[in-house]
C-alpha cells in the first residue's frame, strides 16, 4: 500500500473517530435531559427498593442515565484511542507540522485527551462510587444514609456536567481544526538564493 493511501485512511479514521466521539458525548446530555423529567412525570415506585422512602424517580432516572453514561465513556475511550493512534500514524508517515493549524490539531487533541483522562480516571471513579453507595443504601432501605449519599452525588453533578460540556466543545473544535488542516496549503518558505 502506498503512503498517500495510508495517509488518507488515517485521516478518515481520525475524522470518523472524532465524529462518533462527538455524537456520543453530545447525545448523552440529550438523554439525561429527557430521562430525568420523564421519570419525575411518571413518578415510579421501584419494587426492588421497597423500603426506600426517598425519591424513586431520581433513583430510576439515575440508573438509566448511569448505564448510558458508561456506554458513552466506553465509546469515548475507544474513539480517543483511534483519534490518537491515527494522528500518531500520520505524523510517523511524514505528516508535516508545518502550519499553525496542523500544530493546533496535535495540541488540541492532546488537551482533549487530558480532559478525557481526568474525566475517566480521576473524576468518574469517585462519582460512580458515591452513586453506587447511594443505590446500595437505598436498596437496603436505609433512607437517611442513601439520601446523604444522594446529596453528596448531587453536589458533584455540576462538575460532571461541565466535563461533558467541555469534552463536547473540545471534540467539536478538534473536528473543525482537522477539517481545516485537510484544506490548508503548505507553509511557504523562502528559497535560498
Amino acid at each position: 500500500m502506498s503512503k498517500p493511501f495510508l495517509s488518507r485512511v488515517c485521516q478518515i479514521v481520525n475524522l470518523l473517530a472524532l465524529s462518533v466521539w462527538l455524537g456520543s458525548v453530545a447525545m448523552s446530555g440529550v438523554v439525561a435531559a429527557k430521562v430525568f423529567p420523564l421519570m419525575r412525570e411518571l413518578q415510579p415506585t421501584l419494587a426492588s427498593f421497597p423500603d426506600y422512602e426517598g425519591d424513586h424517580a431520581l433513583l430510576t432516572a439515575g440508573q438509566v442515565a448511569s448505564s448510558i453514561f458508561f456506554i458513552v465513556d466506553t465509546i469515548q475511550f475507544i474513539c480517543a484511542t483511534l483519534a490518537l493512534g491515527s494522528l500518531v500514524a500520520l505524523v510517523v508517515m511524514g505528516y508535516s507540522l508545518n502550519t499553525l493549524a496542523r500544530v493546533a490539531r496535535v495540541v488540541l487533541l492532546c488537551m482533549t485527551l487530558a480532559l478525557l483522562s481526568y474525566h475517566l480516571f480521576v473524576f468518574m471513579p469517585g462519582f460512580e462510587g458515591t452513586l453506587r453507595a447511594y443505590w446500595d443504601f437505598a436498596h437496603a432501605g436505609d433512607t437517611v444514609q442513601a439520601d446523604a449519599l444522594k446529596d453528596q452525588f448531587l453536589q458533584s453533578h455540576p462538575t460532571a456536567s461541565r466535563l461533558i460540556g467541555g469534552l463536547t466543545i473540545m471534540v467539536l473544535v478538534n473536528i473543525v481544526v482537522a477539517g481545516w488542516t485537510l484544506t490548508a496549503g503548505e507553509m511557504k518558505t523562502e528559497k535560498a538564493a
